[in-house]
């Protein structure tokens, strides 16, 4: 059984594989307990472990799992389901990488767009080659929220919520349609210039926001959640 952390911006998550690398279990917390994952470990039958983050590495929880597991800590030098094109490789973020790799579990060999929804909106291409081009980065919904609040002195800081109206009539309709619609237009424009160049192209859409938008992208997608912890479990099965 393969155990896999992710450690993001907001959340951190952990997630177990079985033999046949179906996900059976995840949890998503502010801050992984090694109590926790030290019960987890008890109940079950462990034996390969990798960790990704975006932050600092946890020293305690990478001491546990180096001494109770065979365990990786992901770098861009493993062995890697996808051939990496990108021009600064060393700030390409390690979720991304995982985020491209998860895609190429459900399309090998096909042009795939991945669209993670979280802290920030970060867009992967993956060709029908298996080659990983890079992509874009944008704010994330609750980021424009924020932005619009702290930099403003009188707009108010609004919650995300799915909306299905374009014209805002109260300066709060008017906030939420700016953002949601705003970031939804992003996404569509975003996938119709892929599909002028890539044929056939698959889109997938994860994260943790992807539930406010997947149903009104108008293009076709595929919403997966945990992409990044499908994709760590393809590189920790790769390299164990």
């Amino acid at each position: 059984m393969n155990f896999v952390v992710d450690i993001g911006n907001t959340l951190q998550k952990f997630a177990l594989f079985d033999s046949d690398d179906n996900l059976i279990f995840v949890k998503a917390v502010d801050d992984i307990s090694i109590d926790e994952i030290t019960l987890l470990f008890e109940k079950q039958k462990i034996t390969n472990s990798i960790i990704s983050t975006v932050a600092q590495l946890n020293p305690k929880l990478v001491d546990f799992l180096q001494k109770s597991s065979n365990s990786i800590i992901f770098n861009k030098k493993l062995k890697l389901p996808i051939t990496i094109q990108y021009e600064d490789l060393d700030s390409l973020g390690t979720d991304r990488i995982a985020n491209a790799a998860g895609a190429t579990v459900y399309f090998p060999n096909q042009n795939c767009l991945s669209i993670q929804l979280g802290t920030c909106i970060v867009y992967d291409f993956v060709d029908k080659h298996s080659v990983y081009h890079g992509g874009a980065i944008s704010p994330g919904i609750n980021m424009r929220f924020r932005g619009l609040h702290q930099q403003t002195h009188n707009l108010p800081l609004i919650n995300k919520e799915e909306i299905n109206y374009f014209i805002g009539k109260t300066t709060e309709q008017s906030i939420k349609s700016g953002v949601m619609n705003g970031v939804l237009y992003e996404i569509d424009g975003q996938i119709d210039a892929y599909n002028a160049h890539f044929d056939n192209l698959k889109v997938l859409i994860t994260g943790g926001d992807h539930s406010f938008l997947q149903n009104s992208i108008k293009n076709q997608i595929f919403a997966v959640s945990n992409l990044v912890l499908i994709g760590l479990n393809k590189i920790l099965t790769m390299n164990v």
